[in-house]
């Protein structure tokens, strides 16, 4: 008996192959302009974020990364075995560590944190999608910075005042100590700036690593995919007040680094499935005036937008 099937029905891997790269490619030119108007797409799809009720609405940067992680990118999210829970308002500051694997970092991890902390991210992605990324500083939800040497105590200081200009909307910070993208399949050293900065004002740290994000949105690999099932692993928390010595907080953080690590990446499409879905919580605050301002930027660059697009499609058909 024959128990490889006909061989003319059977699948070229290679052409399998060749194909899913194709349609990536185009799913990824075809999902970059979303990406790129995101901010203002939020506005019409996340209903939540243009509620009248200025006293409970998602913060602007929730519902963009709710939009963009959920309806955009239809993402799944996974709760790895041995996950812990997020840390959340009410304990304290607390940086968030994740890992840095392609475009999608920025949506996925601030769905992940439930909008309760700001993203440290570089000004050259200001310049890149300034769409987003205006509006996203505007309100709070991405902290901007230079990548430069020998200014550790200006950053530091504006951290702080970034803190205190927002107080009350963020109690935590997300960024990403190994510097750089990292999609091989070990992680790499962790930078130690932002863990001292935690250290040096008595912060805890959390370690939150999702696997397979690259697959969602990826400029090094210029492919998207829609559905994703991606696994996350909240680690232990740890207090840099238990720690007085800040090697043995960078060991101990550095540890909970592996572990989340390891339970995240490896994982086999059949593995990742079986984990159970996992749903952050709906977060809600008193709006402000640089909400209501945000939102009303939002609505007429999507007015703008809609404008342009007509009278270039207007134009194109000769009906003008």
């Amino acid at each position: 008996m024959d128990m490889c099937g006909d061989p003319s029905e059977r699948v070229d891997p290679a052409r399998e192959s060749a194909v899913a790269r194709a349609r990536g490619f185009l799913t990824f030119l075809a999902m970059t302009p979303a990406f790129a108007s995101s901010f203002q797409l939020s506005l019409l799809f996340a209903h939540d974020a243009v509620r009248l009720d200025r006293r409970r609405r998602p913060h602007p940067g929730l519902a963009w990364a709710t939009f963009t992680t959920i309806t955009a990118f239809g993402c799944r999210m996974k709760r790895a075995r041995g996950s812990r829970r997020l840390r959340r308002d009410g304990d304290g500051r607390t940086l968030y560590l994740c890992n840095h694997r392609a475009w999608s970092d920025f949506f996925v991890d601030v769905y992940l944190t439930e909008g309760r902390a700001f993203m440290m991210s570089r000004m050259l992605v200001a310049v890149v999608f300034p769409l987003f990324m205006v509006p996203a500083m505007a309100c709070g939800c991405v902290f901007g910075f230079n990548r430069s040497g020998g200014e550790k105590d200006k950053l530091n200081a504006a951290l702080d005042a970034h803190y205190a200009a927002y107080e009350g909307e963020f109690e935590g910070m997300v960024c990403y100590p190994e510097g750089t993208r990292n999609v091989r399949e070990h992680s790499l050293p962790l930078k130690r700036g932002m863990l001292r900065y935690a250290h040096s004002r008595k912060m805890a740290v959390q370690v939150i690593c999702t696997g397979r994000k690259e697959r969602v949105f990826s400029s090094h690999l210029m492919s998207a995919e829609r559905g994703v099932a991606l696994p996350t692993y909240f680690s232990d928390v740890v207090l840099a007040e238990d720690h007085p010595d800040f090697e043995d907080f960078y060991n101990k953080i550095r540890a909970e680094w592996d572990e989340s690590w390891s339970a995240v990446n490896g994982l086999s499409d059949a593995e990742v499935e079986s984990l159970p879905d996992y749903v952050p919580r709906e977060r809600l605050v008193r709006a402000t005036a640089t909400h209501d301002a945000v939102m009303l930027g939002g609505l007429v660059c999507l007015a703008l937008g809609a404008a342009l697009v007509y009278r270039g499609g207007s134009r194109a058909f000769g009906l003008l």
